[in-house]
């Protein structure tokens, strides 16, 4: 057990200790702070103020412009009882700082028709869906108006409707997609970390295999206990790396925070410029309740499960094609067949967030190639505990396998050089 710690000390050491990883450690929370602020400063200050004239001889959307502003990005200026012809208005609407002037002739409330937008540039997609859902919702309610309908009546047939879910007869509040959300970027996380740090450990043995250090180090230390050591070792600094990466993360964004709160406040205004606040507030309730009901203690425990033995799964293999291989293109070629049940886990994720209790769901939550990716992204929607523990104990079990099979390839193709290496001849060194 000494010579596995030691073995587990100097991969450990002699990566962290290493320029590359401490740049790249601080380099990515920094990355983010930079594209935070930058998003920042683009959604507040980049965006200048568009304002719109409107000349309503109509005279039914004088009330409804004059709360249709969006910020500081967008003002609507009503040019009440203004005598100008149209033909007047589009000859000085520019003297008057107005980028553009929106032109409502008095309209047939059952035809309306003639409504023009005058400017010497277009509008954005975001803004004319806004002007013409505006004006579409008024003409609406003028006509059921006309038509002697109650429109308190009618505004309450317009609520969203909300769907009190009773699983397993218990209340849900929360909506599916923070949960969605957090399934998600479990999922991508451990994604990239078995694609990386398996990679890396197969690169490492490839390199000591071909620069023969190996023989050296296995005339004091059992070829197993150099492959766990490995394994363990660049485990420890992928995990090292991932939870510098949350702190520093989350103290740029605290920082931003401090520094930014007026920026971003006014940001958020922007984004909810065009919602109630009836329904700004209810987003806001919805998100909450969504937090409440997740299992973020559950969540936690369950990625770091799957995180560590995952890993161990995956990287076992890695180890093995490593040892067997002679030199780097064959290393490159025969780890596709380790890959692809990774990718398939990747493509089999989207259809788990659609419907997480759906079969292709529960079986790749319980097949070992695919349940570290699968079964936490699945975890938030509250799986039951027997699946989950099932799932568990099918990896802990599998993890445990493959590190016996890698270690008997290992054993064998750690010292073997200069030869081309089939699969025929790996699954003859299993059983020596």
């Amino acid at each position: 057990m000494n010579k596995v710690w030691q073995i587990i000390k100097r991969e450990y050491t002699s990566r962290v200790r290493k320029k590359s990883f401490l740049l790249l450690t601080l380099f990515i929370p920094v990355l983010v702070g930079v594209m935070l602020i930058a998003i920042i400063e683009i959604a507040v200050h980049a965006q200048e103020q568009l304002t719109i004239a409107v000349k309503d001889e109509s005279g039914l959307f004088e009330d409804k412009f004059r709360g249709m502003d969006i910020g500081e990005s967008l003002r609507f200026k009503y040019l009440t009882n203004n005598p100008q012809s149209l033909d007047t208005l589009l000859s000085r609407y520019k003297d008057s700082d107005y980028d553009g002037l929106l032109y409502i002739p008095n309209i047939d409330i059952h035809k309306p028709l003639g409504i023009a937008y005058y400017s010497d540039k277009e509008l954005g997609p975001v803004t004319e869906q806004h002007i013409e859902k505006s004006l579409s919702q008024e003409i609406r309610k003028r006509v059921l108006e006309a038509e002697h309908y109650n429109m308190d009546i009618i505004d309450q047939l317009d609520k969203n409707i909300e769907v009190e879910k009773i699983i397993n007869e218990q209340k849900r509040k929360g909506g599916a997609e923070l949960a969605a959300g957090f399934g998600y970027a479990c999922g991508i996380l451990i994604y990239i970390f078995l694609i990386v740090y398996g990679a890396m450990v197969m690169r490492s043995i490839t390199e000591e295999k071909t620069n023969r250090i190996v023989e050296v180090l296995v005339t004091t230390v059992r070829p197993f206990q150099l492959m766990m050591g490995k394994i363990i070792g660049i485990g420890a600094v992928g995990l090292t790396q991932f939870v510098l990466w949350g702190v520093l993360t989350s103290a740029v964004q605290f920082i931003i925070g401090l520094f930014f709160s007026d920026q971003m406040l006014a940001m958020q205004s922007m984004q909810r410029g065009d919602m109630p606040s009836g329904e700004s507030a209810q987003l806001l309730m919805s998100i909450t309740a969504a937090f409440q009901e997740l299992d973020i203690l559950r969540i936690l425990l369950s990625f770091l499960f799957y995180f560590i033995f995952g890993y161990l799964f995956y990287a076992s293999q890695f180890a093995a094609i490593g040892a067997a291989m002679t030199d780097d293109s064959d290393a490159q070629s025969f780890t596709f067949p380790v890959t692809i049940p990774i990718i398939v886990s990747m493509v089999l994720l989207s259809v788990t967030l659609q419907q997480p209790f759906s079969s292709a769901a529960i079986w790749g939550s319980m097949l070992p190639f695919s349940s570290p990716i699968i079964m936490i992204a699945r975890i938030p929607f509250h799986v039951p505990w027997w699946q989950q523990l099932l799932s568990m104990a099918i990896l802990l079990i599998s993890s445990l396998a493959m590190v016996y099979v890698a270690a008997k390839i290992y054993r064998v193709g750690i010292l073997i050089q200069g030869k081309k290496v089939t699969f025929k001849e790996i699954g003859k060194w299993i059983f020596y």
